[in-house]
């Protein structure tokens, strides 16, 4: 049984459910600390650094239907859920690594029973606004059928 570990989880797992919920939980992503796998970069074990200025990172992948996606997670619980061996992570606004990270596809909590695989098309709307406008025409259409 899948147990939120904070808000933005909470959000994930009702907009699952329900549709009407989806705006809110796409509002809260954008601000939402997040993580990803950065194998490589050096950082002591439980410690934390800061990224310089520039910085280029190696963000861990994995392959899925044709597909590349970055493995992101919603709290450490689920980074502890997924790999079993201490691995280095950056922590950031969802906003934040959309942007650093153009053009990817992010799969959210895999191997969770609460994950949500999110295409770089989808990303793209989300941050240009227009999801908003897309998930809107969908409640009318929908409410709108018999």
């Amino acid at each position: 049984m899948f147990e939120p570990e904070n808000s933005l989880e909470a959000l994930m797992q009702a907009a699952g459910k329900d549709p009407a919920v989806a705006p809110i939980f796409y509002r809260a992503l954008l601000d939402s600390e997040i993580y990803v796998l950065t194998p490589e970069a050096a950082v002591k074990a439980g410690g934390q650094r800061s990224l310089e200025r520039q910085e280029r990172i190696n963000v861990a992948t994995v392959e899925f239907q044709g597909l590349t996606w970055l493995p992101a997670f919603t709290s450490k619980k689920r980074i502890s859920d997924y790999v079993k061996e201490q691995e280095a992570c950056l922590g950031a606004a969802a906003r934040n690594l959309f942007d650093m990270l153009p053009n990817a596809n992010f799969w959210f909590n895999p191997l969770s029973e609460c994950q949500k695989p999110m295409p770089a098309s989808e990303i793209a709307l989300l941050m240009n606004g227009k999801i908003f406008e897309t998930l809107q025409k969908a409640a009318v259409t929908q409410h709108d059928r018999p």
